[in-house]
This record gives structure tokens, sequence and C-alpha cells, in this order.
């Protein structure tokens, strides 16, 4: 017998990093315990998602860990508290060659976030996002891979629209086509876009007009408020204790830009299905 439950943004948190993404801190059982503690009542672990052929390896955990991931987040389901609910999933980065293979694990987990950190199409030159100043030819690079990766119907939310501020650090023309691209793409998907609190615990860019976060960018949501835009807030916190940290920040920039939150509805079978509604 199927049982829907839904869930307010401020009980949820489905993107979290442990010990396992290789530079974050706590086991699956410390997320619960904090999940706990902080009042929510619905947790998804959410790693960066492996690859076979070992692209990323250096900022993913590797692809033998998995069974023991799934394995530890399966246990936490079991294991969890009254009142909370756990459920798994993957921070999946985006390329066309490895759909087939994230619908295969769409198959044995609840969700798959999805995001992008790296520009480079060659399995042996890692151009990310974190490491490189981005040209206004990278930034049209990450408009089309964003864009592409909402359209493939695989993930519950496009994570941190708005990483591009990381390295590029001037509004202009060209961010603001990207900006208003995304934005587009999501509303045409029907898929939500992420306002993410790590990038303020991320160290400040300066601009000509001063210092500020990386992201959220504000001109970016700014620009969402011109759309019928689904929003998710996250922490997406790299250790227990910062499970709910910036929530209040990230709730802000919707209210502050009249964004609608989503709502999340668990729809449970034999296993648990995740989708997003808004009520």
């Amino acid at each position: 017998m199927m049982q829907n439950q839904e869930y307010n943004q401020e009980v949820v948190n489905l993107h979290t990093h442990s010990f396992y993404c290789g530079h974050g801190s706590g086991t699956i059982e410390e997320y619960v315990q904090a999940a706990s503690e902080h009042g929510l009542a619905l947790l998804g672990m959410s790693e960066h998602c492996p690859v076979p052929d070992g692209r990323w390896h250096r900022s993913r955990m590797d692809y033998s860990q998995i069974e023991a991931y799934e394995h530890d987040c399966q246990m936490a389901k079991e294991t969890a508290p009254e009142g909370l609910a756990v459920i798994t999933g993957y921070e999946c980065d985006y390329l066309p060659e490895y759909q087939g293979y994230y619908r295969e694990v769409a198959e044995r987990v609840d969700y798959l976030i999805g995001a992008i950190h790296d520009l480079s199409t060659d399995l042996n030159h890692e151009h990310s996002v974190f490491w490189h100043q981005l040209s206004k030819k990278d930034l049209a690079t990450y408009t089309d891979m964003y864009c592409d990766m909402l359209s493939s119907g695989l993930f519950l939310f496009g994570a941190h629209p708005d990483l591009f501020g990381y390295y590029y650090h001037q509004w202009d023309t060209e961010a603001e086509a990207c900006s208003r691209a995304i934005i587009e793409c999501a509303v045409a998907n029907n898929v939500a876009l992420e306002i993410n609190a790590n990038g303020m615990r991320k160290r400040k860019v300066q601009l000509d007009e001063g210092w500020r976060h990386p992201y959220p960018l504000s001109p970016f949501w700014e620009i969402a408020s011109e759309y019928p835009l689904q929003v998710v807030t996250h922490s997406d916190a790299h250790k227990p204790s910062l499970i709910k940290e910036g929530y209040e920040a990230c709730a802000n920039i919707a209210i502050e830009n009249n964004l609608q939150l989503c709502s999340y509805r668990v729809e449970r079978e034999q296993r648990e299905n995740l989708r997003i509604s808004l009520i």
C-alpha cells in the first residue's frame, strides 16, 4: 500500500557529503544523529557519484566504495530515530556519455542531483570551475552543459546553478545571458534549482565594487524572480555540524525575490521514491 508523506523545506536536507566523498567528514550515522538533533524530518545522503572510468577520482569516492556507501545508507534508513526518514542519493556530474550509467544508478537509489563542476570532456584533463579563472567561452560551455543536464530528465534538482560565480568575477551581459538560459531551461523542463549555502562558507571574491561570496549570486536570483521557477535550498554540508547552516540566509534570498520554495513528497511502495511537488 502506497504511503505519501510531504515535507516542507525547513525540515529537509538532501544535499550532504560524508567522509566517503573524499573532501568531507563524518559518517552516515553521525549525519543521522545531527539531523535528528537539528529537527530535520527528511535526510538525503548525496555523495558525489563515482563513474566507472575513474574520471574526477581526485574529488570523488572510489568506484569500489559504492557498495559500502549504499549499505551504510540502507542501515541508516532502517535504524533512524522515529520522526526522521533517510533516503539515498548521489550528486552527479553530468556528461552525455554517462546518461545510461546514471539511469542504472537511479534504479537502485532514491534520487539524483545534477551538477556541473568540470568543464572538460577530456578524460585526462580536469578543468574545474573551482580551479581556473573562467573565460567568456568557459561560461558559454558551462551554460550549455548545465542546460543539457536539466534536459536529461535524470535529476531531482539542479545544484548550485550559479556556481560559475566562483571564478567568473564580473556581472556582465554574458553572465546575465547564462543565468537566463539556465533558469528558462529549468522552467521548461520543470526542474527545480538550488540556492546553495556552501558558497557562503567559501572564501569571498573581490570585484571592483567590493567583496562578495562566490555564490549564491544575488543577480542570478533577482533574474529568477521573473520566472515561475521551482526553488530548493540546502546547506550542501560537508560535515554533520553544518547540516542546517545557511538555511535562514538561503530562505531569505528566496523571500526577497518572491521565489516559491518547493515542498517534497516521498511516495513509498516496495521502496521509497522521491519527487518534488508544490503545495
